[in-house]
């Protein structure tokens, strides 16, 4: 057994235990918890802001933002990005001051207080700049241009999502609630009956006073729903041209509609829309980067996650 005891054993034996240190082994890391109560916390802060009731996915969704709020905080701090950070020391060294009411104390001296007080792990101000930061530095990691090949490709894949809508032009006939009242229904029925054959700038003419024109030209869905509401823009969308349909109702009363025309929807050309490409697939891109960090912080911290809601979402 003379040879567990030489020199050169020893060095390699111990060379081994340093480079495993350094480059193997990570002591375990502290589970991330979401406790029953936290989730109650952040259900009760949702309908303090938004006046409505969680449902169960809003409370996966309150909970995962939660979740990688931690993880990117916890990553911040481990990378020491809070470490002459400007934004996070001034913020602190104001903080100090509000608390110590010391307005002429060094800066330096309030900072080192502040981290003594563990201000710069616990105040929400300096954990909201940590974790945007993080997800800033984790979504421009590696970044690069992309190929003109991988705009072409990623155009062709999403083409309809830049399609110009259609747009229609067409005639309408207003009968006003405010005029006819209860009669508003007859009346338009009455109208509608004697519009055939008529010219529709001339029928336009037999109508009450509305704040949009007679003759509207070229306007896409959204912007007819926008000027007279859901009902007549999803009539207006079926209706064959030509012909005079109606009473359709808006906000403010009737209207008979005679589509005069429609321009089909198109795909525009690629040099058209290069710029947006562009910045859609990269915003994809850090998306995808920002994504991978978060499943890989994932694996390192334990989750002990009390949402049944949350568990259900992401095993799904």
């Amino acid at each position: 057994m003379r040879w567990i005891r030489a020199p050169l054993l020893h060095f390699v034996a111990g060379g081994a235990a340093v480079f495993w240190l350094a480059h193997g082994f990570r002591p375990p890391s502290a589970p991330l918890v979401v406790s029953t109560g936290d989730v109650q916390r952040l259900l009760l802060d949702y309908t303090r802001e938004t006046g409505l009731q969680a449902t169960t996915a809003d409370e996966a969704a309150l909970v995962e933002k939660a979740v990688e709020e931690e993880l990117l905080f916890r990553e911040a701090l481990a990378r020491g990005l809070d470490r002459n950070d400007r934004s996070v020391r001034n913020w602190l060294v104001e903080q100090m001051r509000v608390l110590s009411d010391e307005d002429s104390a060094d800066p330096d001296r309030l900072y080192a207080r502040a981290r003594m007080l563990g201000l710069d792990r616990s105040d929400v101000v300096v954990r909201r700049i940590l974790v945007q930061k993080m997800r800033l530095l984790a979504a421009r990691v590696d970044e690069r241009p992309p190929s003109d090949a991988e705009l072409e490709g990623f155009y062709a894949a999403h083409r309809d999502e830049y399609r110009v809508p259609g747009r229609v032009s067409f005639w309408h006939v207003f009968v006003a609630s405010a005029v006819h009242g209860a009669r508003t229904a007859a009346d338009a029925d009455a109208l509608l009956a004697r519009l055939g054959g008529i010219a529709p700038a001339e029928a336009a003419a037999r109508g009450d006073t509305f704040s949009v024109g007679p003759h509207v030209v070229a306007q896409s869905p959204r912007q007819v729903e926008k000027l007279f509401g859901a009902a007549l823009a999803t009539t207006v969308e079926g209706a064959e041209t030509g012909t005079w349909v109606g009473p359709v109702p808006s906000p403010y009363g009737l209207h008979l509609v005679w589509v005069e025309a429609r321009e089909p929807g198109a795909s525009p050309p690629f040099a058209a829309v290069r710029q947006r490409v562009v910045e859609r697939w990269q915003d994809e891109a850090r998306a995808r980067r920002v994504g991978a960090l978060l499943r890989d912080l994932e694996r390192r911290y334990p989750l002990q996650v009390e949402s049944a809601a949350w568990r259900q979402r992401s095993t799904s």
